[in-house]
């Protein structure tokens, strides 16, 4: 009986990072996450995908969820991006889901969009995205630009029966000043 389990690891002290071997403890949506990533070299013809110098296995497990393993790909050699560095980008390549993505999704109703031609999606999606483009630009001008949003930017430019949004696209040398 007593062989039917392996033996234990020691807990304490905890394994130290490798360059293969990174984890990371950090609080996310309200709740305690671990996240690791372990990481080998590999060979494009192995792994059955053009330019891969690296796989890795990354498991995450957010408190009361069960633990979620995806696999990563990269052309970067072990001597370019170590397993620390691929967890700290990875975690930061979120950014992009929570700031453009999510401004398209909420502000844009993007997912509620009913166009479904290719070009006419292209059309739209390249005018959404010209749109934050403004925004950003509009936020950094503003006394409290971490206080602003899309939807304060949308206000602004509609202000006046659209009088700002007019006469920025008229204008010689746009200015998005507005009296707000």
């Amino acid at each position: 009986m007593k062989d039917e389990f392996p033996p234990c690891r020691r807990i304490f002290p905890p394994r130290q990072a490798t360059a293969q071997l990174a984890g990371s403890r950090e609080i996310n949506k309200g709740g305690l996450e671990r996240r690791v990533l372990r990481s080998v070299a590999a060979a494009p013809e192995a792994v059955d995908f053009p330019c891969v110098q690296q796989v890795a296995l990354l498991r995450r497990h957010l408190r009361h969820h069960q633990p979620e393993t995806v696999a990563l790909l990269t052309s970067l050699p072990p001597e370019e991006l170590n397993a620390a560095q691929w967890l700290k980008d990875n975690r930061a390549a979120w950014g992009i889901e929570s700031g453009l993505h999510q401004r398209l999704d909420v502000s844009h109703l993007d997912d509620l969009c009913r166009v479904r031609q290719p070009r006419s999606m292209r059309v739209v999606g390249l005018f959404r995205r010209f749109s934050n483009s403004l925004c950003a630009h509009w936020r950094s001008l503003q006394n409290k630009p971490h206080h602003k949003t899309t939807t304060n930017f949308f206000s602004a430019m509609n202000a006046e029966h659209h009088r700002y949004a007019i006469r920025a696209i008229h204008a010689r040398k746009p200015s998005f000043k507005t009296a707000s």
